[in-house]
């Protein structure tokens, strides 16, 4: 690892025990209701075709009451589960489900577009469907009434407003948004904490690639001057 890398990841390790002695371990999230919600017909290859609840998710992440939506089509909900951590939105949901950096953005902006805590049942599930629709792409289709879903997409195009700040929660069931808690909250250590493994391990992963190239470097400067004697 390089000093650069090693500065980083000496940062994060730092950050990461300061920030909560629970840090790097799973939690329990608990789907309370989805509440304001309406039905709509949906159909996702390969797994499931037919009615679905959409709306506002009530949650509760690591003990904290906290508003979500689903960002993960492919898996059906559970009630209460343990197993969940804190994931950067580009990284969820799970497999099958593809986020990316352009897809979270869309979602962050989405959200700040449209999301309040008092929108409508209709306004909700439009938003949850377009949620879906990003995610999902051609895998994912809504028949009959998308409850605005499509014109919030379109609107979405010429939206210039401040990004939401945003979170994953990913685990054995559907994977969530949520909004980034204010600073200081529980959650928010856990989700800085969560952060700081995920780039933890992506540098542990390049040290130990590194390390692997050396030797095989130090073998071919062996062999060329066996070569040139």
């Amino acid at each position: 690892m390089n000093p650069p890398q090693r500065i980083i990841a000496i940062a994060l390790a730092f950050a990461w025990l300061g920030l909560s002695p629970q840090s790097g371990k799973a939690f329990v999230a608990e789907e309370v209701e989805i509440n304001p919600s309406e039905i709509v017909n949906v159909s996702i290859a390969n797994f499931y075709t037919g009615e679905a609840k959409v709306g506002i998710i009530r949650l509760i992440i690591a003990g904290v009451p906290t508003n979500g939506f689903c960002i993960d089509p492919f898996h059906f909900s559970l009630n209460s589960s343990p197993g969940y951590q804190f994931r950067p939105l580009e990284a969820a949901p799970k497999l099958p489900g593809t986020m990316g950096i352009e897809k979270a953005a869309e979602i962050e902006k989405l959200w700040s577009m449209v999301y309040s805590p008092s929108m409508t049942a209709e306004q909700a599930a439009g938003f949850q469907v377009a949620i879906w629709e990003i995610v999902g792409g051609d895998k994912l289709s809504v028949s009959g009434n998308d409850y605005g879903a499509s014109f919030m997409l379109q609107d979405l195009e010429n939206y210039s407003g401040t990004p939401a700040r945003l979170i994953a929660v990913s685990g054995p069931g559907q994977d969530y948004v949520t909004p980034m808690p204010e600073s200081g909250s529980t959650l928010t250590l856990f989700a800085f904490a969560a952060v700081g493994l995920f780039w933890m391990r992506r540098l542990n992963l390049l040290e130990s690639n590194y390390k692997a190239l050396v030797p095989l470097r130090e073998n071919r400067v062996h062999s060329a001057l066996r070569r040139r004697r």
